[in-house]
């Protein structure tokens, strides 16, 4: 029995290569929603478009994303020592 599994890989990279992606999670809108974490970011994807970011305080440090049952999403800022919160337009 063999225990290889057929799959299929996708990358795709973000306008700066330092940024530091690091945690992702899908948003009340259906697009991926992800931490740049190296240059204070917090970034949009949606498969087969140009990814778009939204600029926080360069020094913040977001990590952690996740959605919340009200439609934002909650991020850390672990260099900042803050919890931050972005609402997807609808």
């Amino acid at each position: 029995m063999s225990d290889a599994t057929q799959v299929s890989i996708e990358e795709q990279t973000v306008a700066n290569g330092a940024a530091g992606p690091y945690a992702l999670t899908t948003g009340p809108d259906g697009a991926l929603w992800f931490t740049l974490v190296h240059s204070g970011r917090i970034g949009r994807l949606v498969p087969g478009e140009e990814p778009t970011s939204h600029r926080l305080d360069p020094d913040s440090g977001p990590t952690i994303i996740t959605p919340s049952p009200g439609g934002a999403l909650w991020f850390t800022e672990y260099r900042a020592d803050r919890i931050g919160r972005i609402t997807p337009a609808s």
